[in-house]
């Protein structure tokens, strides 16, 4: 699976731990959740710093016994950049996505998620991860479904900006 998108999923479910439900409701509901994570790793042979920030919006649909069926959750004005912490060089780039979840009667999410993840300019071409990535995550396991749309490994495109 993609680098980007496992970092896209962690930061979904980091925020769906602090973004609460009502317990039953008829209309959908709405909140927003401030996004400001920072995480390291070091897979593309350098340690990366990722640092996403912005809001999301979340809306959320109940059944009639009050559980959550499904919710989206958008991110219109987030941003992320990348800093490789051995040189200090970054690159930041908008982070506008879309994903829709539903809650799946085994435990399980299956969350798409659609649009630009990410585009980044470097090596004389730009690096683009968008369209639409379905994935099912149950008890800590993600599992990619599909992906269809143009993408860029993610430590190439951050080798040719920053490394």
């Amino acid at each position: 699976m993609r680098r980007s998108l496992a970092l896209l999923i962690t930061a979904v479910v980091a925020a769906l731990a602090v973004a609460t439900a009502a317990t039953h409701a008829a209309a959908p509901e709405r909140e927003w959740v401030t996004l400001d994570d920072t995480f390291t790793w070091d897979d593309c042979g350098f340690v990366v710093e990722e640092h996403a920030t912005g809001s999301l919006h979340f809306i959320s649909w109940f059944d009639d016994s009050g559980a959550r069926t499904r919710q989206l959750v958008a991110a219109p004005r987030a941003k992320v950049t990348w800093t490789n912490r051995a040189t200090g060089a970054s690159v930041s780039t908008a982070n506008s996505y879309v994903a829709h979840k539903r809650d799946n009667p085994d435990g399980s999410v299956t969350i798409a998620f659609t649009g630009l993840v990410f585009a980044l300019p470097g090596g004389g071409r730009a690096y683009v991860d968008a369209g639409r990535a379905v994935i099912v995550f149950m008890n800590g396991n993600v599992e990619l479904l599909s992906s269809v749309g143009p993408s860029a490994e993610l430590c190439e495109a951050l080798e040719a900006t920053i490394g």
